[in-house]
């Protein structure tokens, strides 16, 4: 039990840590809706017009994160620490009676704005509702959000409290848990973060740790000096105390395209291309750079996954529901407030720049009765052509996704989704019924809980191995593979009296 006398509250250290959080990709902390109408969604900005991240945003993301990870240590104190360092409410028996008490939480993070002389470029996307039926664009469905690009980098910085009382072993693998979760480049912040969008990175990183019973530590901060007291640690390492308390599926598949790639994007330039591929800023340099975005992906899986699941008999409208998500937007339905979480995260990717050029392409609209061209229907597109010759094996599309807390059959539904992209029978972006966006698989890394299986296509040979092994063919990898698929063909089976009439 934590000491309740005022001696026990006395700060005896202070953890400071100070660094840059760098956006690895682009970041959406939604701001409302526009007043001028030119955006559906528009970012937060502080008083000079600037975007900044609250530190609700980063706090509440960590907490949660967190909460996914079991503490495996012997500390018999790990639940009453925790509390106090997260903060939050709490029940205590106070004379036979159950009182309801809240404590402040131990460490603080800043507001997160950009250095000064800094500026953030915020661009605005599209966005367009596809029919799940027709495959076709909803009326009255288009929107479009300001997004902060990435590259950017905020000021971070942090602060952990340690009170007399307070257990410090355990308060500083809290510290170390934070570090090593913001530095690794995966955590996400803000909206949409399932389809690849706020990703972050903590770069330049300075940690201090003050210890209040030493005379030259009280100096130091009050002086701001705090070259004498670093804190040793490794940014990078995960306290071996923590495990995640949910196993994780992750494909990562590198492929090329076999004639070209479009995800379209509309310049305000009256001289440019009327269409083009979408563009985002490079996080490691200050040019555009052509990308894949997670939208664009998750609806061509999403639908995908539906038709699969339908084509074997099962319901992929509601199976799929825990999996990506759903909100009813339907006013009136028995399901219009209800809103389901989606477990899936599909990475945004850049296209190296080397693996590709632009290049126009004119098209006309013919005249279905003369057979001619009809007037004032000429328009182009400038798609992404592959630099590279058909049989290259030079990647130029990533796919990289993730599913949380997963089941064996959600895995082998996505096996068949990488199938289908891989043999080029899942085209992705626009211009689809021209040949546009379609595959071929080049190699792929799947991650299961009690294996790492590798996949490559060599020539006509179709090699399949565990992770470090020499690359051939190992039957007990391809049969892991398959219990997963004939996981789905089985729980497809046993929910088919839960299809609704009507669903194709």
């Amino acid at each position: 039990m934590l000491n309740k006398t005022l001696e026990g509250a006395a700060i005896v250290k202070r953890i400071l840590l100070k660094a840059k959080l760098e956006l690895i990709s682009p970041l959406i902390i939604g701001g409302g809706r526009s007043l001028y109408g030119d955006s559906d969604v528009i970012v937060l900005k502080d008083e000079n017009g600037q975007p900044f991240i609250p530190s609700s945003s980063i706090t509440g993301a960590l907490k949660h994160a967190f909460d996914e990870y079991e503490y495996t240590g012997d500390a018999s104190d790990y639940e009453e620490n925790k509390r106090w360092f997260w903060g939050g409410e709490y029940h205590l028996k106070v004379d036979g009676e159950c009182v309801k008490r809240s404590c402040q939480s131990a460490f603080v993070i800043a507001d997160m704005i950009l250095p000064e002389g800094s500026r953030a470029p915020v661009t605005i996307r599209d966005g367009i509702k596809i029919n799940r039926k027709t495959g076709i664009v909803e009326t009255h469905k288009k929107f479009d959000f300001e997004i902060v690009e990435p590259g950017i980098a905020f000021d971070f910085k942090m602060e952990v409290l340690i009170r007399k009382a307070f257990d410090m072993e355990l308060f500083r693998s809290f510290f170390n848990w934070i570090t090593a979760v913001l530095s690794g480049g995966e955590f996400a912040i803000g909206a949409r973060t399932g389809q690849g969008f706020g990703c972050c990175k903590l770069e330049d990183l300075t940690a201090c740790e003050f210890d209040y019973r030493k005379p030259e530590h009280i100096i130091a901060w009050l002086s701001g000096d705090y070259s004498n007291v670093p804190l040793v640690y490794d940014p990078l390492q995960l306290p071996r105390a923590f495990h995640p308390r949910h196993k994780q599926f992750h494909i990562k598949a590198e492929f090329n395209i076999k004639n070209a790639l479009i995800v379209g994007s509309y310049s305000g330039n009256p001289q440019a291309p009327d269409k083009v591929h979408i563009k985002s800023r490079n996080h490691n340099q200050s040019k555009d750079i052509a990308i894949l975005p997670g939208t664009s992906l998750r609806g061509a899986i999403r639908s995908r996954a539906e038709r699969i699941i339908n084509t074997l008999g099962g319901n992929g409208l509601d199976e799929l529901k825990g999996l990506f998500g759903w909100v009813d937007d339907k006013p009136g339905s028995p399901e219009h407030k209800e809103a389901i979480r989606g477990r899936i995260k599909i990475e945004e990717k850049q296209i190296a720049w080397e693996s590709y050029y632009e290049e126009i392409q004119y098209r006309v609209k013919i005249d279905r009765f003369t057979g001619g061209a009809m007037n004032n229907a000429l328009f182009d597109s400038m798609p992404l052509w592959s630099k590279d010759s058909k049989d290259s094996n030079e990647t130029m599309v990533t796919l990289e996704l993730s599913i949380n807390e997963y089941k064996d059959w959600e895995a082998g539904l996505m096996l068949l989704i990488l199938k289908d992209m891989w043999n080029g029978d899942l085209a992705v972006g626009g211009e689809k019924n021209v040949g546009r966006g379609v595959l071929r698989g080049l190699s792929a890394s799947i991650s299961l809980e009690n294996a790492k299986i590798e996949i490559k296509q060599d020539g006509e040979q179709l090699m399949i191995y565990r992770q470090g092994d020499n690359p051939g063919w190992d039957e007990k990898m391809t049969e892991m593979l398959e219990n997963r698929v004939a996981a789905l063909i089985d729980h497809i089976e046993k929910n088919k009296g839960n299809r609704k009439r009507g669903d194709v």
